[in-house]
């Protein structure tokens, strides 16, 4: 009897070890802005997979350790913005052992700098101080923006991305050029969503469109009213002799799935 009792015990002090040396999934935080959370793909299907999901599931095809990525982008951010805001104090630093850190910021700076050379990089660096602060254990990798410019204004920021990144001292994941070999392989308009006030499309369609129709709260020179919106290029045939209907340069499900690939395929060079 006494043998069995210590047969049980050790098998339960076996049991708990194993159970606590299990290697916990890397932790990857991903920030930036609207081109990093995706408003249009999770607004017409909260279910699907989508960035950080993706790359959780890539790398598991890859046979890379387990990933558990934590997306807090949001719509509008510049590295001015981000640093102090209620969104970096409730959604970036509070996040407990993150590995490693993606940082693309770049197209909403590129608007709202009025000298972006003098101004972008200086905060930049102050919200990269700020996450290894925070984050002190984790590993900052920055990225460059998707081609959502003209290619030398794309340009202009990017070559920014790589000096900060080399005075930081850390390697850059470069998002611009896989996406826009895509975009010339495929056509322009082949990553980004349709987002297009429903003003702006023939009556005679209105009433089967309701589907794809939403109401859309106004902000900076937009107004409020309600859009139209498509996650792919299914309505092109229908709707493309508008050309309204190609303005929005945020990338749709197939543009992120790009950007998932590319991230895991960062990741592996890294990881093994």
């Amino acid at each position: 009897m006494r043998y069995f009792k210590t047969l049980v015990f050790s098998l339960v002090v076996l049991f708990f070890i194993s159970w606590n040396n299990e290697p916990k999934p890397i932790r990857i935080l991903l920030v930036g802005d609207s081109t990093t959370i995706g408003n249009v793909p999770r607004e017409i299907n909260p279910e699907g997979l989508h960035l950080e999901h993706m790359i959780e599931q890539l790398a598991k095809g890859e046979g890379l350790p387990d990933l558990n990525v934590i997306n807090a982008g949001k719509g509008g951010e510049t590295a001015k913005r981000l640093l102090g805001s209620k969104h970096y104090k409730t959604a970036i630093a509070p996040v407990k052992n993150v590995d490693y850190i993606f940082l693309r910021m770049g197209i909403n700076d590129w608007f709202r700098c009025k000298d972006l050379k003098a101004e972008y990089p200086l905060q930049m660096k102050a919200l990269i101080d700020q996450l290894r602060m925070d984050h002190p254990k984790a590993i900052i990798y920055l990225c460059t923006i998707t081609s959502f410019m003209k290619p030398n204004e794309c340009k202009e920021v990017n070559d920014l991305i790589y000096q900060i990144a080399k005075d930081e001292k850390s390697q850059v994941l470069d998002i611009f050029t896989p996406y826009n070999n895509y975009l010339i392989a495929n056509g322009r308009n082949s990553l980004s969503v349709r987002q297009c006030y429903l003003s702006h499309i023939p009556e005679k369609y209105h009433e089967w469109l309701k589907p794809y129709t939403y109401y859309r709260k106004g902000w900076g020179n937009k107004p409020s009213g309600y859009v139209v919106k498509v996650n792919d290029m299914s309505l092109d045939p229908i709707l493309g002799h508008i050309k309204q209907w190609y303005y929005d340069r945020h990338p749709n499900t197939t543009g992120y799935n790009l950007i998932a690939n590319e991230t895991v395929k960062f990741l592996a060079e890294r990881l093994r």
